[in-house]
């Protein structure tokens, strides 16, 4: 209902509210607010407001000695907040914060006036009480003339004032209370209209000043450009379109001699196009035409110039020509061009990139002429490449590879990097599933081959995957997806393959994607517990230590290994926090063993690349009370090609702490070596790979007794995983292997059938699992 009543108040002629309503654009309303403020600190406060008291005091005389303090504090008052408010001004406040401050300061003044006003007035002697109304009035009077730029407020201002005096006069009995309040309402009506009034004349003359400024720079801005740029020219042409009165900067625009132009058609000096089309199509309609780019071949090249006009009629509404603008843009138009360009294909390769690869896919699909076929290319071990010889070879593999495939696309194919070394095909026109298989398979061999790059022989390969519409999907995400699983399948596979989307493959991730989601719930409801593996001491055939390996007690899948799960765990990020929770329940666990018996722990190297991985441990040493050199972080090579330096930092502030650091799977990797000679690690372990054929009489003997020497040779200690029967333990006894850990020693067990003599817990409880993960 208020809400009604306050519309149709607003809606009323007689409130005026067009008066003070204006449209100011957004890029003026600083400047707008700025010549409010002009106005606001223009006008003379402080002497006015001091005229004012001076006034008071005289017309009221002495007939109470104690109100002469009140004007004189109050003058006193808004002087400093006068003051104050100029203050943040010179200091650069913004302007709509400093109207905000006036429209305080006007109502509170206004306020406060009000009030000694009607002390005065109940005060004064009643032969004195004529001019003191005569004062007050003129001095409202005079307030409306300072605050009309913010018009509402300055309303609220005079009916306050208003409002106060009319009170006081009401107060004394010789003053009649209804023609009072009847003079006291036209007294707010009139200042309603005065206010209202001055704020349109001063807005409206501010705004249209400024527009005509704007207008008369924008207009001699582009005279002067007129005149300084020889590229532009006005051009004018009779009712058939033939050039009138040609000049010599038209001439030197189209690289023609002046003679020439003579007699010629305006759209004959374009080469054919879209945009001609327009220009002719525009004529004939005789319609205005703004910003054609029409292309002209000058000095063997090609020059864009814009276009615009608009025909010209006589006095009798006839048609006698065109008038138009010619501007050279050929500059601008070769720069959107390269930008389009860029927008839509990589860089490097020049092939489309992954949104328009996307658009063009998603077009075609919408007009499914026949079957699509979509091959995502993924190159093998690419990271390996840029991390060994450096970027500017990966960058040559890169060109070499979109060369060949490049090569392999028909006219009607789409062939497009959508990063770092991952490419797609769009077969636009495939017979079959066969068909784009074998095509397939032709890339993984055509990518198999080596490439030069760096002066060297580099051998690289590939693994597609393919998927087709209609048959595995309608839309571009779809088919995107079903190719990208394929893909997927074919790394999985072993690399080096081709594999065609199937719906099994939909099936596999989503239980991959269900056993994430069981995964998270493990972690919260404590299902993970560790399984220790003894590190045998060749030396004294004994144990010194354990390795903690991870297990999955499912509620209804019972045990599931760590090689189940550790890569979903790692692509969730979720292996952040259960590595945290695995290093704190292996140190407790380890803090209870006497002696000096050590505890190995895995590191992922999402973990490592988390940077949490320092905090983890600190807090854990703390917590458990446990001696740093019993604990042993093992890390893979993958761990180091992520971001080599900043693991390896992370990695010597970790060896501060008196952490041993062991390399995991020697031996498997591509830079090996580099990473024995970037940081010196305390332990190498030789992968089971190696020890699986040691006996065997092959090259794996020469391999790890290599390993040991190399080891014996940095001070790095040795340990070989997977011993699983006698003559392998012999074997690597008697190369000079330190440790060996395997089911010939013995399997992981739980923590409470280790061998081990144990002593009371550290005093610091260990946090549980939810605590430890921040639930």
């Amino acid at each position: 209902m208020f809400a009604g009543l306050r519309a149709k108040f607003e809606r009323h002629p007689m409130v005026a509210l067009h008066l003070i309503t204006h449209t100011v654009h957004e890029r003026d309303r600083a400047w707008f607010d700025g010549c409010k403020l002009t106005h606001l600190h223009a006008v003379p406060g402080g002497p006015y407001e001091l005229t004012r008291a001076i006034l008071l005091l005289m017309v009221m005389g002495q007939c109470a000695w104690w109100f002469a303090p009140l004007p004189v504090l109050l003058v006193v008052g808004l002087i400093f907040w006068i003051r104050s408010i100029t203050r943040r001004r010179r200091a650069g406040v913004d302007p709509a914060s400093l109207l905000r401050s006036w429209c305080r300061f006007i109502v509170v003044r206004a306020t406060l006036w009000s009030i000694v006003n009607g002390t005065a007035l109940v005060l004064t002697p009643e032969e004195r009480l004529v001019p003191m109304v005569i004062l007050i009035l003129a001095a409202n009077a005079m307030d409306i003339f300072g605050q009309f730029t913010q018009p509402v407020t300055g309303l609220v201002s005079s009916w306050i004032a208003t409002i106060g005096m009319t009170v006081a006069l009401m107060l004394r009995p010789e003053v009649a209370t209804t023609p009072t309040v009847i003079l006291m309402v036209l007294q707010m009506a009139s200042a309603h209209a005065r206010i209202f009034n001055l704020h349109y004349m001063f807005a409206t003359r501010r705004l249209r000043t400024r527009e005509l400024k704007t207008a008369n720079d924008m207009i001699e801005l582009l005279l002067r450009q007129y005149s300084e740029h020889g590229s532009d020219c006005l051009v004018e042409t009779d009712a058939t379109g033939v050039i009138v009165d040609p000049s010599d900067r038209l001439a030197r625009l189209c690289g023609v001699d002046l003679d020439d132009l003579c007699g010629r058609k305006l759209v004959s000096l374009f080469e054919p196009s879209s945009g001609r089309d327009t220009l002719r199509k525009a004529a004939h309609r005789l319609q205005a035409f703004h910003d054609l780019a029409l292309s002209r071949e000058v000095d063997g090249k090609t020059r864009w110039l814009a276009v615009s006009g608009c025909p010209l009629f006589d006095a009798q509404g006839r048609h006698y020509g065109f008038r138009g603008f010619l501007r050279d843009v050929t500059d601008r138009h070769e720069a959107e061009t390269k930008v389009l360009f860029l927008a839509q294909h990589d860089p490097l390769t020049r092939l489309a990139n992954r949104t328009e690869f996307h658009d063009q896919l998603a077009a075609r699909l919408m007009e499914q002429r026949g079957p699509i076929a979509v091959l995502f290319v993924d190159l093998d071990r690419f990271k390996l490449i840029n991390d060994s010889m450096g970027h500017a070879a990966g960058d040559q593999v890169l060109e070499a590879v979109a060369r060949r495939l490049s090569a392999r696309a028909g006219l009607h194919d789409v062939v497009a990097r959508l990063g770092g070394d991952e490419f797609a095909l769009m077969l636009g026109r495939v017979r079959s599933a066969e068909a784009a298989m074998a095509l397939a398979r032709r890339i993984v061999d055509d990518l198999g081959q080596p490439v030069e790059a760096e002066g060297r022989t580099i051998h690289i390969g590939a693994s597609v995957g393919v998927a087709l519409s209609p048959d595995h999907a309608d839309n571009a995400d779809e088919l995107l997806r079903a190719a990208d699983m394929a893909l997927y399948e074919a790394k999985s596979a072993g690399r080096g393959m081709a594999s065609l989307y199937h719906p099994d493959m939909k099936r596999v991730l989503m239980e991959q994607r269900a056993l994430e989601l069981e995964l998270r719930a493990a972690l919260a409801n404590g299902e993970f517990e560790l399984h220790y593996q003894p590190l045998h001491q060749l030396s004294t055939d004994s144990i010194a230590g354990f390795e903690a390996l991870l297990r999955w007690r499912h509620p209804e899948r019972g045990t599931i290994a760590p090689g189940s799960f550790i890569g979903i765990a790692e692509q969730s990020g979720l292996i952040v926090q259960i590595g945290e929770w695995v290093l704190r329940e292996a140190m407790a666990e380890a803090a209870t063993w006497e002696g000096n018996l050590t505890v190995a722990v895995n590191v992922s190297a999402v973990q490592m690349r988390d940077g949490d991985l320092l905090r983890q441990v600190i807090s854990a040493l703390s917590a458990t009370g446990l001696d740093p050199r019993r604990l042993e972080l093992e890390i893979t090579e993958t761990v180091l090609m992520q971001d080599q330096e900043a693991c390896l930092a992370l990695l010597h502030r970790l060896r501060a702490l008196g952490v041993r650091i062991a390399l995991d799977d020697f031996g498997t990797g591509y830079s090996s070596l580099n990473y024995l000679r970037s940081f010196p690690f305390d332990k190498i372990k030789i992968d089971r790979c190696f020890i699986e054929d040691l006996c065997n009489g092959g090259e794996s003997g020469a391999i790890v007794e290599s390993v040991l020497d190399l080891a014996a040779r940095l001070n790095m200690q040795t340990i070989a995983e997977g011993v699983e029967d006698e003559a392998q333990l012999h074997a690597l006894r008697a190369r000079g292997c330190e440790q060996v850990q395997g089911y010939w020693i013995s399997k992981a067990m739980p923590a409470d059938e280790l061998p081990v003599v144990r002593t009371a817990r550290a005093a610091v409880p260990v946090p549980a699992l939810r605590q430890a993960t921040g639930g």
